[in-house]
């Protein structure tokens, strides 16, 4: 698939989180999450990081 270029969403959580957290979400492209078989069912992933890559696998 092609690689495609997205921005980080930035907000501050809520409840007992301290004032100075700060949450990241990033949204993926459908097409990536169906290559992936990752349904509303089965949606547990592993995430990693190497080096300056951000490895996201299946559980």
């Amino acid at each position: 698939m092609e690689p495609i270029k997205r921005k980080i969403l930035f907000n501050k959580p809520g409840g007992t989180a301290s004032k100075s957290s700060i949450m990241a979400r990033l949204t993926l492209p459908n097409d990536f999450i169906k290559a992936l078989n990752i349904t509303p069912e089965d949606k547990d992933v592993i995430i990693s990081l190497e080096g300056d890559r951000i490895i996201i696998k299946k559980a």
